[in-house]
């Protein structure tokens, strides 16, 4: 009886022996053993699913599991990992929450918004500059040149036009707009009578004639 009993005690020891062994060598994850079944990756961004050599987030990706590629998954872990078939390894972990039982859609490739099209600013058109015009008073010029107007001793003048070909008008009054009596070329001799602040009247000997004509026109002779 004692021997029968011993006997239960050693094989008891046994089993438990084996069972913290086969506990230690799995780790601390739980385990949802299944059927070795077909699943496709899908994510939202349609990247691919990183493939990692233990079932945790870390430095141990080992490849990618393309957009709609199909994996076989093993077994499900209840950490949110899964266990597939991996070519190169044997075994590897992908996410559990990136797999998906049905194939997914293709992604519609992005097209991308067109830049819309610069519309031309109309710049407006700068009217045409038209200068406004001066208007002078030939009568206020000439008014002006009677108040300073003057008897002189009469003495003489040669005209000196601007050119030497040129010639200097005789007007019948001290302004640019007054009526031209006579024209006289350079070195012609005249008598001035009078002056007023711009202007000479002055007497042709030749003729009698007497008219304006401008100071800075004639040189004075004696």
């Amino acid at each position: 009886m004692n021997r029968k009993l011993l006997s239960l005690v050693l094989a008891l020891t046994l089993i438990l022996g084996l069972a913290a062994a086969f506990a230690e060598s799995v780790g601390s994850y739980t385990y949802l053993d299944q059927s070795v079944m077909t699943m496709y990756v899908y994510t939202d961004n349609g990247k691919g699913l990183n493939v990692r050599s233990t079932p945790y987030v870390g430095d141990n990706i080992i490849g990618l599991a393309p957009y709609g590629s199909k994996l076989s998954v093993i077994r499900f872990l209840d950490n949110g990992w899964a266990c597939i078939k991996w070519d190169r390894i044997g075994e590897a972990y992908v996410q559990s929450r990136f797999l998906q039982w049905y194939e997914p859609a293709p992604l519609s490739p992005i097209t991308p918004t067109p830049r819309p099209t610069a519309v031309p600013t109309i710049q407006p058109t700068a009217a045409p500059y038209i200068p406004t015009p001066v208007y002078t008073d030939p009568l206020a010029d000439l008014n002006r040149e009677f108040r300073t107007a003057r008897l002189v001793t009469p003495f003489v003048v040669q005209v000196r036009p601007s050119r030497a070909s040129g010639w200097v008008n005789m007007r019948w009054a001290p302004s640019k707009d007054a009526e031209v009596l006579s024209t006289y070329r350079s070195g012609a001799q005249l008598t001035v009578i009078a002056e007023t602040q711009s202007w000479y009247q002055v007497a042709d000997p030749s003729t009698e004639a007497t008219g304006f004509m401008m100071k800075n026109y004639v040189v004075r002779q004696y």
